[in-house]
């Protein structure tokens, strides 16, 4: 993993939401986003970051900031 995780985690989110352009202060409303497409993004984020996401998660957090604040509290340590 990149030492730039922020970085790095906004390219997957944009990746999912593509074509539209996401900011941190993006709303899943404004970005259109479905429950599948909130799923996908998850999953995403699971499998890139090794991180504990729930699905209670992803429809609590407002807005793409908040998402991103969320991944990197819970993201592991590098060893």
């Amino acid at each position: 993993m990149s030492n730039d995780q922020p970085g790095d985690l906004m390219s997957v989110i944009s990746e999912v939401f593509a074509p539209r352009e996401v900011t941190l202060e993006s709303a899943f409303e404004d970005l259109e986003a479905t429950s599948v497409t909130l799923l996908r993004l998850m999953v995403s984020i699971q499998s890139t970051f090794d991180v504990d996401l729930d699905v209670v998660d992803m429809f609590t957090v407002a807005n793409i900031g908040e998402l991103v604040q969320l991944v990197e509290e819970r993201i592991p340590a590098s060893k």
